[in-house]
């Protein structure tokens, strides 16, 4: 949990520090053959995160596979589908990303998982404006509307930060 909860605020707060000691707790996890199946989800979904916040395609590519498989759910607070489109998006696959995103949008709106929906469309909008396929700048800044008026009701000022400058890219 330790490699989770350090990757996840190391995003959110835009920082890599603590990142190392962490990687090597959930890989020493992981390798132990009689390791608790929850705990070794956690931890590669720890791994993911890594890879998101220090742009590791190899490391994304990797590992998402294995969580994509297990990414309907909600882990700890978050879609396990969002960070499918996370990972996708560093391993520089933009149609798949925007897919899991898709798929993140629909669980989240469907459970009533607000937090989540905000994250979520704000990091689909990213995908969107990267992969700059036709609908996609439009598509991206209705996305973070969305993101913004939750995260806005919420009080998520990180949140709100990164749509705010993620606006301005996009001149909405």
């Amino acid at each position: 949990l330790l490699a989770l909860s350090s990757a996840e605020v190391a995003r959110i707060a835009g920082t890599t520090e603590g990142l190392e000691v962490a990687r090597q707790a959930a890989e020493t996890l992981i390798s132990y053959p009689s390791a608790n199946p929850l705990l070794s989800l956690f931890s590669r979904a720890g791994l993911a995160w890594m890879a998101v916040v220090l742009g590791d395609s190899s490391a994304a590519a990797e590992l998402y596979p294995y969580l994509y498989r297990y990414g309907i759910s909600i882990l700890l607070g978050y879609s396990g589908l969002r960070l499918s489109g996370l990972l996708a998006h560093t391993m520089g696959d933009l149609d798949q990303a925007a897919d899991n995103f898709e798929e993140s949008l629909t669980f989240c709106r469907e459970a009533g998982y607000r937090p989540e929906l905000a994250w979520t469309c704000c990091d689909y909008a990213d995908t969107l404006r990267e992969r700059d396929a036709e609908g996609d700048r439009a598509k991206a800044i209705t996305l973070l509307e969305e993101s913004l008026a939750i995260s806005s009701e919420l009080g998520m000022r990180p949140l709100m930060e990164r749509v705010l400058s993620r606006r301005e890219i996009l001149g909405a």
